[in-house]
């Protein structure tokens, strides 16, 4: 259990600098293309600008209600990203602190 604790933290840490970077190109991208801040959704992002992992979206559609992953896929990038960040240090954190808390119990 405390290995898979241990993934789960480090994966939510590692995937939020992945998140960071593609959320600071989708604000790049509104900037340089004078777009209105809330005008690029992550589906439109992820189509249009970094096609190499729209495969995401067919996965969404396959592990989550329709009506969910379409609103999903709707938001603005520059909203979906920090939100996504923020939720993923979140269970980082506490992965890694019920790793932690295992690790001592164990010794």
């Amino acid at each position: 259990m405390r290995g898979l604790l241990l993934f789960i933290g480090y994966s939510s840490y590692i995937g939020s600098v992945g998140d960071g970077l593609l959320g600071v190109y989708a604000l790049w991208v509104l900037i340089s293309n004078n777009l209105a801040f809330l005008s690029l959704s992550l589906n439109d992002f992820l189509a249009q600008y970094v096609e190499f992992i729209y495969w995401v979206k067919q996965v969404a559609f396959y592990v989550m209600p329709e009506g969910f992953a379409n609103w999903l896929f709707g938001i603005p990038a520059v909203i979906y990203f920090p939100v996504r960040i923020l939720m993923s240090l979140i269970i980082g954190w506490w992965a890694l602190k019920k790793a932690a808390q295992l690790k001592a119990e164990r010794y």
